[in-house]
């Protein structure tokens, strides 16, 4: 499960319980980390994985299936491109509303940390990254 950023969590509070509009966006995109990137964009930024190879991928998420269900999950399969710099361990992953900078949306760890070598792909299957309000 995930937990959602402190900018989300203050966009749904002006939003529902102070009636101040909220722009939703237009495109959300999947980060992988190398550490925990906390509820902070700013902390968040510093965990993000770099490298030449390395870019956030487009990230969609399906309906709730009923009234009572606060479960979404990526509707596709993510493939990022492969590794060409040096090997790196990602443990975490990030939620933006924008390709490069940007507010974070939520984020979470992985089930198990993943060392990516040099020509690796790493790929997220659809499903396997899931939100929940609780």
């Amino acid at each position: 499960m995930a937990g959602f950023s402190n900018h989300c969590a203050q966009a749904v509070i002006n939003h529902f319980f102070r009636n101040i509009s909220q722009s939703s966006p237009t495109t959300l995109y999947l980060a992988l980390c190398v550490a925990d990137p906390t509820d902070v964009t700013a902390t968040a930024l510093t965990q993000e994985v770099t490298g030449a190879w390395y870019a956030r991928q487009a990230i969609q998420f399906e309906a709730p299936s009923s009234a009572t269900d606060v479960v979404t999950a990526n509707t596709a399969q993510i493939t990022y491109s492969a590794v060409t710099d040096s090997a790196v361990t990602v443990t975490h992953w990030a939620i933006y509303d924008a390709l490069t900078n940007g507010n974070l949306l939520a984020s979470g760890a992985f089930t198990a940390s993943k060392v990516l070598n040099v020509d690796d792909v790493f790929v997220v299957n659809s499903g396997d990254l899931t939100l929940s309000f609780e």
